[in-house]
């Protein structure tokens, strides 16, 4: 890419004063400088779905289907997501870097990541506030090929940069309540209104949970540190309350409203 527009992006990031400053930089720059399909950038909530800040999908029924599902149960599944409130204030890389061990087989990519059509996107998070976090993404649609090690590269060098002066100028109280308080991952599977003969225990809903992200039965134990066959025992448990065989039908309970929310 020509270094005049590499320059030019950098010093509309400087000069920006509000977030509108930065849309047209961002849908103009990225897309070319990365070859993605796809740049949104998203205000994540801890208890609330997210606030779209910009979108820039041109496919059309890309555009429905992440209006559709994302903000409704897709976001509290994606990696990036639970990495905005990991220990860490800040990171950026690629989707596969932060995924589960068993990400690619789950249902939630099969029934949702699949169905964009993505096969790779470069990601950004930032601390906002307690409760907040800043996430932009750059996504790659099937038929262009995975990000390379030099665009990985490139991409975390410049995203501080975009995160910190995005952060700077966001529109102040960030930390405000949202109209409805949206449960987590682990308190949905708690609420569950199944057909089994009891609710599910904490434990049990930490593992309905990591199941249905993708994490396999070994990756679940060491994340609780428990074996693999207590990992077991309490999903054989959880099937049995649920009176489900699969993480099909777990799956099922987020987008069947079959959860309180």
């Amino acid at each position: 890419m020509d270094k005049n527009c590499e320059y030019a992006f950098i010093n509309d990031l400087v000069s920006g004063t509000s977030l509108n400053d930065f849309k047209d930089p961002l849908v103009k720059f990225l897309p070319n400088r990365f070859h993605s399909q796809t740049v949104t950038l998203l205000l994540f909530s801890r208890d609330a779905p997210p606030c779209t800040l910009l979108t820039d999908i041109p496919d059309p029924k890309l555009r429905t289907h992440f209006e559709k599902c994302y903000t409704r149960f897709g976001y509290i599944l994606d990696p990036f997501y639970t990495t905005a409130f990991g220990e860490a204030e800040f990171m950026a890389g690629q989707l596969r870097e932060i995924s589960p061990d068993r990400f690619e087989t789950s249902e939630y990519y099969a029934r949702y990541y699949a169905a964009t059509k993505m096969i790779d996107e470069l990601g950004t998070t930032i601390r906002v506030g307690p409760q907040t976090a800043l996430h932009l993404s750059l996504g790659r649609s099937n038929g262009n090929g995975r990000y390379r090690a030099g665009d990985v590269r490139y991409f975390r060098m410049l995203a501080p940069i975009v995160m910190n002066r995005l952060r700077a100028v966001l529109p102040k109280p960030i930390d405000r309540p949202d109209v409805r308080n949206v449960p987590g991952l682990i308190e949905r599977y708690r609420n569950l209104r199944g057909d089994g003969q009891s609710a599910l225990s904490r434990r049990e809903a930490e593992i309905a949970a990591l199941i249905v992200q993708g994490h396999s039965s070994r990756a679940v134990g060491l994340q609780l540190g428990i074996s693999d066959q207590t990992v077991k025992v309490h999903r054989r448990n959880i099937y049995k309350k649920l009176k489900i065989s699969s993480q099909n039908e777990l799956f099922s309970f987020l987008i069947q409203d079959k959860a309180q929310v």
